[in-house]
């Protein structure tokens, strides 16, 4: 039986999902650090330093065991619309105005949507060293904002249709790594430490629109068009990464930690590497063309031909992280910055700042809260708890993107996760 290219990679992402049971999950599924807001550079010890920065696991606030038993993850949104315009819109009338407040939701770049999930199991740490394996599913679609326009107000206002800011990437893989943190210096007060992790990366499936182009076009007569896109698909392949970090701990109870993820990466897919090519063509199509065609579809072209490809590689996003924390015994403050190297999955060029904080009212009942804005996720309120009983502890969190008021939030996000530190 032949799949579609589409078939395929979401059968890649859900497998992927699936086989995460025993994974872990750096970032989209630890719930502590998405209640903050993301910032967690500087908080991350134990097998979480191994997805934030390896330095951590030198510094001697690090712990001397950790074991995730679960973690999952998922974040869903958008750039343009939020539940109250939903709720707003859907099964009202739409007279000119509210069209287009509609159309001025979707900005300038068009529509995009992006998907992120994450689980994890039984990783863990021991003294200076880290063991992790998440599996990771993420995906971006990007659409062009003339067909919105073509829809609401039809040709006569958007007199043209095209593709050529259409883009869409998914990914699929599991990751197994290993973390490790050496100190370096100490005196009183402070301490110095650098850390790295080696990734291997097992790809399950991957695809991107890699061309886009052409659209229809009203003339004064009456429409012609041309358009074509290429999208590039595999279904396995595998690679590796290779992440540096350095963590000083200062006046005490001061962390200021950096790190560079994915600084080399590499997946190389040579399993059903394959090229899928769809092509429009629309012969002018006027008043006499209709009359005399008997046959309206053969006024149109169209075709799409799979072919196999020779292997490919791609590379995961470098990512700068710049942190810094304060750790009290009742609150604790933390402050990130980062910045990725290029603009995909669910990476941004654009700069990205996030501040958290959590507070124990009682030693087993930590509460956080944090925001973010930048990069491509746009602004978060986040907001969790956790349940400490000793060693064991539960961990939840949920945020809202797109906005601090979360009526107006454009996708939401959690994360839940139970473990056992020492």
């Amino acid at each position: 039986m032949k799949y579609s290219t589409t078939t395929k990679i979401l059968s890649g992402l859900a497998l992927a999902v699936l086989l995460a049971g025993t994974v872990w999950g750096g970032g989209q599924s630890n719930p502590r650090s998405m209640a903050m807001g993301g910032a967690y550079t500087a908080l991350a010890y134990g097998l979480e330093a191994g997805f934030y920065n390896p330095a951590n696991l030198g510094l001697s606030l690090n712990r001397n065991f950790s074991l995730d038993l679960v973690t999952i993850g998922a974040e869903i949104k958008n750039n343009s619309f939020s539940l109250k315009d939903y709720n707003e819109y859907n099964g009202r009338y739409w007279n000119d105005g509210d069209k287009q407040a509609i159309l001025d939701r979707i900005p300038a770049e068009g529509l995009r949507l992006n998907g992120v999930a994450e689980a994890a199991g039984l990783n863990f740490s021991i003294w200076r060293l880290a063991f992790n394996f998440r599996g990771r599913g993420e995906s971006l679609l990007q659409l062009h904002k003339d067909p919105f326009e073509l829809l609401l107000f039809g040709n006569e206002i958007r007199p043209g249709v095209t593709l050529n800011n259409n883009r869409g990437e998914a990914i699929a893989y599991c990751d197994a790594s290993i973390s490790y943190g050496q100190p370096l210096l100490k005196w009183a007060g402070g301490e110095f430490a650098v850390g790295a992790t080696f990734h291997y990366i097992y790809g399950f499936a991957h695809e991107e629109i890699i061309e886009a182009s052409g659209g229809v076009f009203t003339t004064d007569t009456g429409f012609v068009g041309d358009a074509q896109a290429v999208v590039r698909s595999a279904l396995g392949g595998s690679g590796q990464a290779v992440d540096l970090g350095a963590s000083m701990v200062f006046a005490k109870n001061w962390t200021i930690s950096a790190g560079l993820e994915n600084l080399y990466s590499k997946i190389k897919w040579n399993n059903e590497t394959e090229e899928t090519r769809f092509t429009f063509h629309m012969d002018p199509v006027t008043l006499e063309t209709l009359l005399d065609s008997e046959d309206d579809d053969s006024l149109t072209e169209t075709s799409d031909t799979t072919y196999s490809i020779s292997p490919f590689a791609t590379t995961l996003p470098a990512n700068f992280k710049l942190g810094i924390a304060k750790i009290g015994k009742k609150l604790t403050l933390a402050f990130d910055w980062s910045q990725a190297t290029s603009s995909k999955y669910s990476h941004s060029t654009n700069p990205r700042v996030a501040g958290g904080l959590e507070y124990k009212p009682i030693g087993f009942l930590p509460l956080r809260i944090g925001a973010a804005t930048g990069g491509n996720k746009g602004t978060i309120l986040s907001g969790g708890l956790g349940l400490h009983f000793g060693p064991l502890h539960m961990d939840m969190a949920i945020a809202g993107c797109g906005s601090f008021v979360p009526a107006a939030s454009k996708g939401v996000a959690f994360a839940y996760g139970i473990g056992l530190r020492f």
